[in-house]
């Protein structure tokens, strides 16, 4: 039976993007259906993989990380795959992506300050397998979506 993400699944999923702390029954209240009832449209969304996990929006700053780094790395692709696992060691590697193009694989560094550059310097001498990189810091982020797309009703998932 072929199941479609209805409005209903779309504010519930709008409502814990924007709060993921948002019980079931307040956000019953907000769409006139139960809470066992939105309770249910969310594990049916967890299962069907729509909603993999809820998570903290944490303020780096805070923790005395003021600063990110964008790493474009040309590796070898026979032991890409090595880097990006040596990559995931490090605690302030936030994201990594493979990538298509100039440069094959990405990544979100954490910066305490610009000192801590030295640490990301020998983090990719140790790295096996790079061959270029190019190194950008992000300044400032000036918008950043916490919704799905409304044409996302309209997806058809099995």
């Amino acid at each position: 039976m072929s199941k479609y993400l209805d409005q209903y699944d779309y504010k519930i999923i709008v409502r814990l993007l924007s709060d993921g702390r948002t019980t079931f029954s307040a956000i019953s209240k907000d769409l006139g259906i139960t809470d066992v009832a939105v309770k249910k449209r969310f594990e049916r969304l967890q299962g069907k993989g729509i909603i993999k996990k809820i998570s903290l929006d944490l303020d780096y700053s805070v923790l005395g990380i003021n600063g990110l780094a964008m790493m474009f790395l040309k590796t070898d692709p026979v032991i890409e795959d090595k880097a990006i696992l040596q990559l995931r060691e490090d605690d302030f590697v936030k994201t990594i992506y493979k990538t298509m193009g100039d440069y094959n694989v990405v990544f979100m560094y954490l910066l305490k300050d610009v000192a801590h550059l030295k640490v990301l310097e020998k983090l990719l001498t140790k790295v096996k397998g790079i061959l270029d990189y190019k190194l950008l810091f992000v300044t400032e982020k000036v918008f950043e979506k916490e919704n799905i797309p409304l044409s996302s009703l309209q997806v058809y998932y099995k």
